[in-house]
């Protein structure tokens, strides 16, 4: 046999024998999906975020902590005893805006804000989805990190500046997820996904695009999109307009962007979901593609029992709500420490509500 052949045949053969080794990877892990539960999405040595337990609701609308909720606890609840529905896998979505780096006509005032922060939560048992939408102008405590990422102050608000703050690392992300926890009560929130609004156009395009009606007019990006448009096609660039672009001279324009992302969002899963039933491999092949754009904290453990879970996974349109409350004009001195103009204000009542129908059971 020529030298030449021999060498094609070593090399043929290694990387059949990566292949094979790869292969065998995923099936094994694919298999253990079968076993994991939604417990090991809670605090871990891989995951460093604290293990904070869900904090019981208190009468006090104004307050957001009360006694550390124990295991087998109940909490009190318009008469009824709850507990929280240990089935439940919180994932916090961060989309991150870095039009400040990158030359974009955004003029929100700092970079590497949360324009998009999404909670999506799976019923293990019962086999559901739902995704909360928080307002990116959502009045909330900031904790301000330094460059060595501890919180040197706490401030008011809106809740996208708090990814602002820190190195841009796990930290910033795990104080995102912090402060959406503590906005919703303590509500457990141990796993991110962050992602940078660059990545958009390719998820959006290795699904064919996603089809959309044109609610509001976004000529001033793309003279096709008028208001009013039905069954639109988004392709590329058109999914970031869609999703991310705002006009800043309108007071209210944040919550005009987000019922879009709730509008792409209802579309975008069920995409997603007949993508993956073609190809199993899809979304982890879509993180490896897009890895340096997204940041994360679920393992590839994780990732193979979500991936395998969202086969049998149902979404109700309906289960796609955001923060209750109003975006209002902040006078001088309203709020404490308050810098910003503009701020949405969350209906504490309507929140505790909400929160109890979503991530508690009546308790027996």
């Amino acid at each position: 046999m020529p030298k030449w052949a021999k060498a094609v045949l070593i090399i043929l053969s290694a990387v059949i024998a990566i292949l094979l080794v790869a292969f065998v990877v995923v099936f094994r892990k694919w298999q253990r999906a079968d076993i994991l539960t939604a417990e090991m999405f809670r605090a871990n040595e891989e995951n460093t975020m604290p293990d904070r337990k869900v904090n019981e609701l208190v009468e006090n609308p104004n307050a957001k902590v009360a006694g550390k909720f124990e295991e087998g606890v109940t909490t009190d609840f318009e008469g009824q005893k709850y507990r929280y529905n240990d089935n439940l896998i919180n994932i916090l979505v961060i989309g991150i805006d870095d039009y400040g780096l990158k030359g974009g006509t955004d003029t929100d005032v700092n970079p590497y804000q949360a324009d998009t922060i999404v909670l999506g939560t799976v019923d293990a048992i019962k086999k559901t989805v739902s995704f909360m939408c928080i307002p990116r102008d959502t009045v909330t405590d900031i904790k301000v990190l330094d460059l060595n990422d501890e919180v040197a102050a706490v401030k008011k608000g809106p809740i996208a500046i708090q990814h602002s703050f820190g190195t841009q690392g796990e930290k910033t992300n795990e104080a995102v997820a912090d402060t959406v926890s503590e906005l919703l009560y303590n509500v457990p929130i141990y796993r991110y996904v962050a992602i940078d609004i660059s990545a958009i156009p390719d998820i959006n395009d290795s699904l064919g695009g996603i089809r959309v009606d044109i609610p509001e007019d976004l000529t001033k990006w793309d003279p096709k999109m008028k208001e009013g448009v039905t069954d639109y096609l988004l392709l590329g660039d058109d999914a970031v307009i869609f999703v991310a672009r705002r006009d800043t001279d309108i007071d209210d324009s944040a919550m005009g962007r987000m019922k879009r992302q709730m509008t792409y969002l209802k579309k975008l899963f069920p995409a997603v979901k007949e993508e993956t039933s073609r190809n199993l491999m899809y979304p982890i092949n879509m993180y490896n593609k897009e890895a340096d754009k997204i940041r994360t904290n679920l393992t590839l453990d994780e990732m193979t029992y979500l991936t395998k879970l969202m086969l049998d996974l149902s979404l109700d349109e309906s289960e796609i709500v955001s923060v209750p409350g109003q975006m209002k004009r902040i006078e001088p001195d309203e709020i404490e420490d308050y810098e910003y103009e503009m701020g949405y204000i969350v209906d504490e009542e309507a929140l505790k509500k909400l929160v109890v129908d979503r991530f508690y059971v009546k308790a027996e």
